[in-house]
């Protein structure tokens, strides 16, 4: 007779003494309250990253609105800033709205200590010539309804007999701006003498009549006024000022006319075109052409009066001076050397009888220098505008400009 062994479903030998073995293992763990143990363990370690998330969002947000505090103008100092970076900590701290932030502001007169270890990641390497622009590090830490920096645990310190009492978490933001060292721009050069006229050196912006957004990639900051009437000016091409120099505006005291003014269209320096959106790109200390038998004009004047009828804002190079400085009326292509870029609103492009109304409106209105400027357009194509401020988002910055600011300001952030 044949002796038939029960077969497992895995074709194994079945062993009757493992039964209960696992419940047994189970009770065991249960008895030494390990499961507990590990349960207590996560949940303390998942408040921790819920912590690190919600001080890390307020490090973000603040840093950014103390940046475009500075870049709107307002006092840039830790000591004026470090009350808005407590606001945007608490506000992104959840349930409890409570956390701590401490502010720099490029390096300079920084806490010490900071109020937790926890560093931002090294500014990036900027080449030659380039910088690393200003810059606006906030560091939050904890703090909780009872003034303590300690995130206290739920079930750990029970676990360890009151050895464990919390743990201090930390975050760290920076943004940077500055000027851009290079740029697409509109193949309208204008002069830094214009520029100073038009903005009483900087000092005087306006806010865009129409929607700012543009191809450009440009965003309005805040707190700038709305134009008003008569707040855009003329600008004659440059080869009608360099002949008629005297009678422009001047931005220079005593007056010097050896002072290059006006708008010219350009070109690349080897004589390439513009593309067919009248843009290029273009780098600070770049020297484009001026465009050969205004060939750049027969493009770009049409596009200008469209830019003029929306009200939209377009990144223009500034230049200080032209090369070969000596004669560049008797030079076929004279180079003009660039400084920055500024956004600029153009409202009108026109000749001869447009130039004489507008000329002796100013005149009648009180504004003798502007109404001999806009004269200068009987003989000259002239372009009105005004220059207003924009910023320049980027993810990942190269380095910033190191010369002026003409309005437009690269914002990123590096930390």
């Amino acid at each position: 007779m044949f002796s038939i062994r029960r077969i497992g479903i895995w074709g194994r030998k079945r062993q009757d003494s493992d039964h209960g073995a696992v419940a047994t293992l189970l009770a065991a763990i249960l008895a030494g309250g390990v499961v507990f143990g590990l349960g207590a363990v996560v949940i303390d370690i998942g408040q921790l990253y819920v912590e690190r998330e919600q001080l890390q969002s307020g490090a973000d947000a603040a840093s950014m609105a103390v940046a475009l505090s500075c870049i709107r103008g307002d006092v840039c100092t830790k000591e004026n800033q470090v009350g808005k970076a407590i606001l945007y900590a608490k506000k992104n701290a959840g349930g409890d709205q409570q956390a701590d932030a401490m502010v720099c502001i490029s390096n300079t007169s920084c806490p010490s200590p900071w109020n937790t270890t926890v560093t931002c990641p090294p500014l990036p390497a900027v080449p030659a010539g380039q910088s690393v622009g200003q810059y606006a590090e906030v560091r939050t830490s904890t703090v909780t309804s009872t003034g303590s920096t300690l995130l206290p645990p739920t079930f750990a310190g029970a676990l360890t007999g009151g050895a464990y009492t919390g743990k201090k978490v930390g975050t760290c933001a920076r943004v940077s701006w500055g000027p851009p060292v290079t740029t697409k721009v509109f193949a309208l050069g204008i002069s830094l003498c214009d520029w100073k006229r038009m903005t009483g050196n900087g000092t005087v912006y306006y806010g865009p009549i129409g929607g700012l957004l543009s191809g450009l990639g440009l965003y309005t900051t805040i707190g700038l006024p709305n134009p008003t009437t008569g707040a855009d000016y003329s600008i004659v091409k440059s080869g009608s000022t360099v002949l008629l120099g005297s009678v422009i505006p001047s931005c220079t005291t005593p007056l010097d006319t050896t002072v290059p003014r006006g708008y010219g269209w350009l070109m690349y320096q080897d004589l390439t075109a513009p593309d067919s959106s009248c843009m290029m790109n273009i780098a600070v200390d770049d020297l484009p052409r001026a465009s050969v038998l205004a060939l750049t004009a027969l493009t770009c004047v049409p596009l200008l009066q469209a830019y003029a009828a929306a009200g939209k804002a377009i990144m223009v190079p500034i230049y200080d001076k032209l090369v070969p400085s000596f004669s560049p009326i008797l030079s076929i292509a004279p180079q003009y050397h660039i400084v920055g870029f500024a956004p600029f609103v153009p409202t009108g492009y026109y000749t001869l009888l447009g130039g004489l109304v507008k000329g002796l409106g100013s005149i009648l209105s009180g504004g003798l220098t502007q109404g001999l400027n806009d004269v200068l357009c009987i003989v000259s194509a002239c372009i009105t505008g005004y220059f207003t401020k924009t910023l320049v988002p980027l993810s990942r910055p190269t380095g910033f400009g190191t010369g002026q600011n003409f309005g437009a300001t690269v914002i990123a952030r590096t930390g």
